[in-house]
């Protein structure tokens, strides 16, 4: 798995502390340490992105240090990406190793990803299917909205919403086996903004009619 660690520096002069470290100037040892990093800044934060511990860590000095001998003040925090539960978490937090702990994590993205769909009043996922005719994505969507489940049709085309991933992933795998021979199914997120008026666009992975 590819790893991805974060750093965080939270300060007044973002802009200063990204002008100190592109003029830094590092021997061969610290530039191995190091790698590759990826710097970007947004409003009072620095963001640094590596791929392994060490790397993260040895930046993380390169940049305490930067920042006292500029004197700009501010703090550095590491997180780690679990990709799971798609998130940035401190870095001292391992990922999962056992299936009761991955499935903890995906339980608690998809609790996350309830909320915010209850929260915006629409899916924040959707499976769309394209069926063989009009009359077969009709009648599917009608069956489907029998269910309460939330389904918007146009002409051949259902965009059927989805609360978290792992709902849109079950149900695309349920409506695979409903759906008639010939149906298009794709799982997506986020769809939460194709049931918003103000998108006009929701894109199918076809081009046919």
């Amino acid at each position: 798995m590819h790893d991805e660690f974060r750093l965080r520096a939270h300060l007044s002069s973002p802009r200063k502390l990204v002008d100190a470290l592109h003029d830094l100037e590092l021997d061969d040892a610290a530039r191995s340490d190091v790698g590759r990093l990826v710097v970007t800044h947004d409003e009072d934060d620095v963001f640094l992105y590596a791929d392994s511990l060490a790397a993260a860590e040895h930046a993380r000095a390169i940049v305490a240090q930067a920042i006292t001998e500029h004197g700009l003040g501010g703090e550095v925090t590491l997180s780690r990406w679990h990709p799971l539960e798609e998130r940035w978490e401190d870095a001292s937090a391992p990922l999962p190793a056992s299936a009761e702990e991955q499935a903890a994590e995906r339980a608690r993205r998809d609790a996350t990803e309830d909320a915010e769909s209850a929260a915006y009043g629409a899916p924040e996922w959707e499976v769309r299917m394209t069926l063989p005719s009009h009359r077969d994505a009709r009648e599917f969507a009608t069956r489907l909205r029998s269910e309460a489940i939330p389904v918007s049709q146009h002409w051949r085309h259902l965009l059927v919403g989805a609360n978290d991933e792992d709902e849109a992933a079950a149900l695309a795998e349920r409506l695979r086996g409903e759906a008639p021979p010939g149906s298009e199914i794709v799982a997506d997120g986020n769809g939460m903004p194709f049931w918003e008026e103000q998108h006009p666009f929701a894109l199918f992975g076809g081009l046919g009619n």
